[in-house]
């Protein structure tokens, strides 16, 4: 969970609620840690409030089967290693170091098919899109401490030294 790759990224959640969760039913709803804030104050029948706007969505209507999945656009920031990635649908941009690269997610969950050379203007879409979110987020502390795992302890670090 040190890494912006999706074996850091991607995790199941379970939830439970009798009465308005049924049992065995799964969404495809992309989501992000930043959705439980929105989704419980709904469930609690609350709002958030508007001087403090929130930056994920409430994922009751997936849960409850009320919705379809929407898509959804996500951007991530992890100072160890530089790291940087956004999705957009089924798509990925993630940067480590100065290895920047493209993926599609649902299709390579392992993120072994680099798609940067083969969709140059996917690549160059989610790359501007990231750059102007990332204009509207504080900078990232030089001097913050993030622990990580080099190159020299996992052999699937490509271009990560120690």
């Amino acid at each position: 969970k040190d890494e912006l790759l999706e074996g850091g990224l991607r995790i199941p959640a379970i939830a439970r609620w009798p009465g308005h969760i049924k049992p065995g039913s799964k969404t495809d709803q992309v989501a992000i840690s930043m959705d439980w804030v929105p989704t419980l104050l709904e469930a609690g029948g609350a709002q958030a409030d508007p001087a403090y706007p929130l930056d994920g969505i409430s994922l009751l209507p997936n849960l409850t089967g009320k919705a379809a999945p929407v898509p959804r656009k996500l951007f991530w920031r992890f100072h160890a290693n530089d790291q940087m990635a956004m999705r957009d649908g089924d798509m990925k941009w993630l940067k480590i170091r100065n290895n920047d690269f493209l993926f599609n997610v649902v299709v390579d969950p392992l993120e072994r098919a680099q798609l940067k050379a083969r969709q140059p203007d996917v690549y160059q879409r989610l790359l501007a899109e990231y750059k102007d979110w990332n204009t509207t987020m504080l900078p990232v502390d030089p001097k913050a401490n993030t622990s990580y795992n080099s190159g020299k302890q996992l052999a699937d670090h490509y271009g990560i030294d120690g």
